[in-house]
């Protein structure tokens, strides 16, 4: 649901979308039902094989979980924050927590480890500035 082509704008909107129950700018497009059963844990703590930690899937985002650390969310997420990466350095996440979204979008496309190092350490000063 976080995932996709677009504008880094647009892909924020879409997250304070799926933050707030399906709502954005006091309009309804997802009932909150709906947008607790995508996000929601259907792997739980299973070790994901190509990133080698659980990766909390839902139906298209993954959550942060209470695992010490996950892909592209920060460590310093609340449990209930989920978001999906996309090609390069692309990621896109949301907390409903905080109300906050949050999109990053780059031109490069670093490999792994740095990658989600550098995922990880953005999403750390965006969570540390909102709390």
């Amino acid at each position: 649901m976080l995932r996709g082509s677009a504008r880094c704008t647009a892909r924020a909107r879409r997250g304070q979308m799926m933050a707030h129950d399906g709502a954005v700018n006091g309009v309804r497009l997802l009932s909150p039902r709906m947008v607790s059963f995508v996000t929601r844990n259907f792997t739980g703590e299973r070790v994901d094989g190509y990133m080698g930690m659980p990766m909390h899937r839902g139906l298209g985002p993954h959550s942060r979980g209470t695992t010490e650390n996950i892909r592209g969310l920060g460590s310093l997420a609340s449990p209930r924050t989920f978001g999906h990466g996309g090609v390069g350095s692309s990621y896109c996440w949301a907390d409903p927590d905080s109300g906050v979204s949050f999109s990053y979008l780059t031109n490069s496309r670093v490999p792994d480890p740095w990658h989600s190092a550098r995922l990880d350490q953005v999403s750390n000063l965006v969570h540390t500035s909102i709390r």
